[in-house]
């Protein structure tokens, strides 16, 4: 079906109907009456004046965290356009986290102590060089050292209305500029969103009372320790033996929370088999997982409906429609659609026509991945450790040991051959190793070897590698088109 469409845009830009008449579409262009505009999906713009004469067109949604599922119909049931959009929401809580440990390195090594050694030059400290600060949080005045008296900058931010977390806030932006993206293609005039508000507690006990809701996990409990413990009956998660250690299951610096879900009890044996062999920390995982029922996707979509359908509602032209998971599961049953993202979209879409409609499940859909369009760190590859040599050898890596870091620190070489032996090393600076600015970033629509594709990763001076699992060094590609957030993947 998508292949054999052909989208339609007039003289300025706008979308008309979509059309399957192929020997008109290579008249226009054999005559230059017409341009392409882009190969997929294929679309083409008029360059001579025509009515803007157009169709009632029905956008069918079927929300997800990580796969999104989309379908335009016309009033008769047609599909003019489907598409299954690949997100890459699961990447904003780790680059968040990365981000924020850059900020508190600017922050703790950087600005700080240039604000003392400013606030030394200018003479704006007071006697004993301390400043006593009342901050937001605190009942007692704070000393602070060798700092002019500003306004302190933390815990005094407020949430505005409507505040969404990083990893929501980018999701809701999928769906919007997915929706925007559809538009330019298309003539949309009225759109149906698939509406689900999940009660985690009710799918973990499907007989669960009413007030039964306000008492969670930790209900009665003084802390996550109490509720694993209480988890566990006491007892080690391999064995019957107490509990010596709570163990976090992702450990804090790879981004581990502190809720029940990512703790664990264990003894000390198994603690220490935890922490040296991998085996064991894989059985651990596998173990814990299987007590654990996370709906990560379906909580951040209980978070962004409300907000999606807002927008669509204040924001866009289009006529907004609603339903649920349990009439588009009845309908694709009643009509034999088989279950997949761009189906269940279909037949959202297809909710809204009469019911005597006749319907038929789309073709192969148009395959989208998102990319990362602005890369932060684009310009520095990594930061070189700081190495200490002796006789062009290198001893100790670091001042102080990095985590994950296994050879030794210069505190743990101090510490083994005395102060005599720091004395004598020579020092190679850490130093940022830049990233070549006009290198092709992932997303790009390229040639690989004659076949077209988007490439996923590189390795720098050695080859790209497609979406398609292709392979070529750059020599054998050539750039067709720049990374645009959202690509189609080509056929």
């Amino acid at each position: 079906m998508n292949m054999d469409m052909v989208y339609v845009l007039n003289k300025d830009g706008k979308p008309l109907m979509a059309t399957t008449r192929g020997g008109r579409v290579r008249y226009l262009l054999k005559e230059k009456k017409a341009r392409v505009v882009s190969s997929t999906p294929f679309t083409i713009q008029l360059n001579y004046d025509t009515p803007d004469i157009t169709q009632d067109l029905i956008l069918g949604i079927d929300p997800g965290r990580t796969n999104i599922g989309v379908a335009v119909v016309k009033e008769d049931g047609q599909c003019v356009f489907s598409a299954h959009l690949e997100t890459r929401n699961k990447e904003v809580p780790l680059l968040m986290k990365k981000r924020a440990a850059f900020r508190r390195q600017h922050r703790t090594q950087d600005r700080r102590r240039k604000r003392q050694r400013r606030a030394i030059a200018a003479g704006t400290t007071v006697e004993s060089n301390t400043i006593e600060r009342l901050l937001p949080g605190y009942e007692k005045p704070i000393v602070c050292h060798h700092i002019r008296n500003k306004e302190a900058r933390f815990n005094n931010r407020s949430r505005p209305a409507g505040w969404l977390t990083p990893t929501a806030n980018h999701l809701l932006q999928t769906h919007i500029n997915l929706i925007a993206k559809i538009a330019k293609v298309l003539p949309i005039t009225k759109v149906v969103v698939e509406l689900n508000r999940f009660a985690f507690m009710a799918m973990d006990n499907p007989n669960i009372r009413r007030w039964e809701y306000q008492q969670g996990s930790l209900y009665g409990l003084g802390s996550v320790e109490d509720a694993v413990y209480a988890q566990q009956d006491g007892h080690c998660l391999f064995c019957k033996k107490p509990i010596d250690h709570y163990h976090h299951v992702v450990p804090r610096h790879k981004g581990g929370s502190e809720t029940l879900a990512n703790r664990c009890g264990l003894c000390e044996k198994h603690h220490a088999l935890v922490h040296k062999d991998k085996a064991w920390a894989e059985k651990l995982v596998t173990r814990k997982g299987g007590m654990n029922k996370k709906y990560h996707a379906l909580s951040v979509l209980n978070q962004i409906i409300p907000f999606l359908m807002e927008y669509l509602g204040e924001e866009t032209p289009y006529d907004v429609y609603a339903t649920d998971g349990k009439s588009t599961k009845g309908f694709r049953i009643a009509k034999n659609v088989p279950k997949e993202h761009y189906t269940d979209a279909y037949c959202i879409a297809c909710s809204i026509l009469d019911a005597d409609t006749k319907v038929s499940a789309p073709a192969e859909p148009f395959k989208l991945k998102q990319f990362r369009r602005h890369d932060r760190q684009s310009c520095i590859r990594q930061m070189v450790d700081r190495k200490y040599l002796l006789d062009g050898k290198v001893v100790a890596t670091n001042r102080h040991k990095a985590i994950e870091q296994k050879s030794d620190s210069l505190e743990e070489f101090r510490e083994a051959y005395g102060d005599a032996a720091v004395s004598q090393l020579t020092v190679r600076p850490h130093l940022p190793q830049y990233k070549d600015m006009t290198r092709i970033m992932p997303g790009a629509v390229m040639a690989f070897n004659g076949s077209v594709g988007v490439m996923q990763s590189s390795i720098v001076g050695s080859f790209y590698k497609s979406t398609k699992g292709h392979k070529a060094t750059p020599r054998r590609c050539v750039l067709l088109a720049q990374n645009a957030g959202m690509v189609f993947n080509p056929a």
